[in-house]
């Protein structure tokens, strides 16, 4: 949610590079290869169709009446889709000024080039520290040092639980709280291997090293003593295991480690999450290049890699995690980025599934296909298109502004197509108060986005006031109420998440950090009074109680002592 220029990515909303493995650029397309609406026996078997014409696979075989019936009205599908053309024409609309952003990740040879730009809203830009808390020392260099600290200390739990959550539990724990934010798995088969669990966890295999980490994480997503103490049970045997992950190259593997980073986020555990997201998004790239029948060239001569279904969510899923942290670490270019361009978008159909031991009602919320990994997708290109801009703005200096209120209105209209387009099921109201009991947080990180994104938008003008104490015009003005309005906005939703939902908790905390502290500092900076100061009182300070329910971060509880610290010093001239 931090929005940074983009060599240096917003904290959980920056978006994806496009640069093709070539290391030529060109516009990402939505992939229209697969059916979007299944025949009548199809869909009454509720079996995937192929769309096939005039008959479908399964029809053609079977010697059955295939016939196909128009949605009524607009499809989740159909929606997203819309989402992802109108973000490409309006890639090409803006062609004048995209050339080739960079890739996410700077390597550490040129992080400390080109500090004569626009600082970055983000803890791993020098420039933030020293503007905002006067402080000549690198945060997310500090960050780090904190965390490993915790890390080389860290040790599984040595109690002994006497009631434990199933398994067939903890796994449905897992797809209920988990699995929105990265689909990477069948859920049948996860199912129908976990009664052979007793037979084959011994038995050192990527398989069942993916079964116990969905376990783990589901006693994580339990958020009880058992359910934790389960956790660390599991997450020990896999480890004990790894060594055949790190061996293979495989499908398998790679969800294996997108799950281990996905269990050391709920820990809080950045550094470890880290390496893990490095690791598969190497493998990943093994995995795409192993595999020469499944490459094709398309018209424009471009490379295309035809993965399967599961295989794209992973590479997405890989794409976005390395984006998270990306966005407050430093760390080595993996490369995964430089593919982006020539991988589809993945599908959102999921094979209906009654699971066992559950009444109907019970399941239905886990069977419903969830758009919000499309959607993530489509909001991260806006705000990609976002950075860039700003990334090349002419260099700033104290002495002339660098907000241009035409690209803040225009980054916004783009801001607003994507908006319009997203599915009933996620589209939220940008003028109330959020719901805080919502199914799941995804609806409320999807709603953080939108009001993070228009921050960022506007970025270019708190950081003029920042720096002059001046609202200098009345475009500057106006800008640093549209600020506040969406920094108000986005705490109510970014703050209202369930922790132990979320796989990438610790960029999230530092995201509502970093915005608070600018905001913060920018109040400090300028004569010009908020018109509701009492709602921006209350946003900081459910910014606060939000930190500091994540002591167990190290580095968290030490941000937390200087944004007070910062607050607290807010009558103070500077």
């Amino acid at each position: 949610m931090t929005p940074p220029a983009l060599d240096q990515r917003p904290i959980c909303l920056y978006l994806f590079g496009v640069r093709g493995p070539s290391g030529t650029r060109g516009m990402a397309t939505y992939n229209k290869n697969r059916s979007k609406v299944a025949c009548t026996v199809c869909r009454a078997r509720k079996t995937r169709c192929d769309g096939a014409k005039p008959k479908c696979s399964f029809c053609l075989e079977n010697g059955c009446v295939c016939k196909y019936e128009a949605p009524q009205g607009p499809t989740v599908e159909t929606n997203i889709e819309t989402i992802l053309t109108k973000i490409s024409a309006i890639e090409k609309c803006l062609g004048i000024a995209v050339q080739s952003p960079p890739s996410i990740i700077v390597p550490e040879s040129t992080r400390e080039k080109d500090r004569s730009g626009l600082p970055s809203l983000t803890i791993k830009d020098d420039q933030f520290a020293a503007i905002i808390f006067h402080a000549d020392f690198n945060l997310s260099t500090h960050a780090r040092s904190l965390e490993l600290q915790r890390a080389m200390g860290y040790e599984n739990s040595g109690s002994v639980a006497i009631f434990r959550h199933s398994p067939h539990e903890l796994v449905q724990l897992f797809f209920r709280h988990s699995y929105n934010w990265f689909p990477i798995l069948n859920k049948r088969e996860i199912f129908e291997k976990l009664p052979l669990m007793q037979s084959t966890v011994r038995t050192g295999s990527s398989d069942s090293i993916l079964l116990l980490m969905v376990l783990a994480i589901g006693g994580l997503n339990a958020n009880d003593s058992i359910g934790i103490f389960q956790a660390e049970e599991f997450h020990s045997q896999a480890l004990a295991m790894l060594g055949c992950v790190l061996e293979e190259v495989s499908l398998q593997s790679v969800q294996c480690l997108i799950l281990l980073s996905m269990f050391y986020g709920l820990k809080i555990m950045p550094m470890k999450a880290q390496e893990y997201v490095s690791i598969g998004c190497i493998k990943m790239q093994n995995l795409i290049e192993i595999r020469p029948v499944n490459k094709s060239v398309d018209k424009s001569g471009d490379i295309i890699y035809d993965l399967e279904e599961y295989e794209t969510r992973a590479f997405w899923s890989l794409f976005i995690l390395e984006s998270e942290y990306a966005g407050t670490l430093h760390f080595a270019n993996t490369g995964l980025s430089s593919y982006a361009n020539n991988i589809k978008f993945p599908s959102l159909r999921e094979e209906p599934y009654h699971w066992p031991g559950s009444p109907e009602s019970d399941s239905s919320s886990i069977d419903e296909p969830d758009p919000h990994f499309l959607s993530e997708i489509g909001v991260r290109k806006i705000i990609d298109r976002t950075c860039y801009t700003f990334n090349n703005l002419e260099s700033y200096t104290a002495n002339r502004t660098s907000f241009a209120p035409i690209v803040a209105k225009e980054l916004q209209s783009q801001l607003d197509e994507w908006y319009h387009c997203l599915p009933d099921s996620i589209k939220f109201d940008k003028s109330k108060v959020p719901v805080t009991n919502t199914r799941h947080s995804t609806r409320a990180l999807i709603r953080a986005q939108y009001f993070a994104t228009v921050m960022l938008m506007y970025w270019p003008c708190m950081m003029d006031i920042i720096v002059t104490g001046e609202c200098q015009t009345q475009e500057h003005r106006e800008a640093f109420k549209i600020a506040i309005d969406s920094y108000i906005q986005l705490m109510l939703s970014a703050t209202s998440v369930r922790l132990p939902e979320v796989p990438t908790t610790w960029p999230h905390a530092i995201s509502v950090f970093a915005m608070t502290a600018t905001i913060i500092r920018m109040t400090q900076r300028t004569t010009l009074a908020y018109d509701k100061p009492e709602e921006l009182e209350s946003s900081i300070q459910h910014a606060f109680a939000f930190l500091e329910s994540i002591q167990s971060s190290p580095s968290i509880r030490y941000f937390t002592v200087i944004l007070r610290d910062l607050y607290n010093s807010r009558t103070t001239p500077n």
